[in-house]
């Protein structure tokens, strides 16, 4: 940030001894300095000394020493930044051309062969609901019912309707009951007339 002139020079003070030796072992690579950034880099980073004093020993004044400083930084920031994206080119993976060849189908084949795909899945569940029986999802009675119990509910949310199996079920009650009435006038009948044949006291 300092060699972006965002921050005071005072902030990066403490990398400065570290930078110094590396950059007088030779482990910044080919970084050039002039005379007067190898001295300033010496005096502030290996001998601590302050920027007033450098002023008084290298003769220069403090706007040109601290230009000075700012070039040296953006060197060393630009160096440090280059073995960074070194490094991380280096763990990247390998780029592999990719050769753009026309697909073997169009897309209109693509299209067809998913709409008959379609269509056959369709027919299938289709046949599967046909053999369903449903009947008991069937809505019971007629128009004319309907009408009766919609009259008859007003403003009521819920409405019934009786079952076809009840009446079914009432229908055939009433037809045996029918029937055994049926059968019982029969045979009071059967007895009457042989209580006329025979009289009061039989044969």
């Amino acid at each position: 940030m300092y060699s972006r002139n965002m921050v005071d020079y005072h902030l990066v003070m403490d990398m400065i001894p570290a930078v110094a030796r590396m950059f007088f072992l030779k482990q910044l690579g080919d970084i050039s300095l002039s005379a007067a950034q190898c001295a300033l880099l010496l005096g502030i980073g290996l001998q601590h000394k302050t920027v007033d004093e450098l002023e008084k020993e290298i003769q220069l004044p403090s706007s040109q020493i601290m230009g000075l400083f700012n070039r040296l930084i953006r060197k060393v920031v630009q160096y440090f930044s280059s073995v960074q994206e070194s490094a991380v080119e280096a763990e990247m993976a390998v780029s592999k051309e990719i050769a753009m060849e026309p697909t073997a189908r169009t897309l209109g084949e693509d299209l067809d062969e998913a709409a008959k795909e379609f269509q056959e899945k369709h027919k299938k569940d289709m046949e599967q609901i046909k053999e369903m029986d449903l009947t008991q999802y069937m809505i019971r009675g007629d128009d004319e019912e309907w009408d009766q119990v919609l009259k008859k509910a007003g403003q009521t949310a819920i409405v019934s309707i009786k079952s076809d199996k009840k009446r079914k079920l009432d229908g055939t009650k009433m037809e045996q009951w029918q029937n055994k009435k049926a059968k019982k006038q029969g045979k009071d009948k059967q007895g009457k007339e042989k209580k006329g044949k025979y009289g009061k006291f039989g044969k």
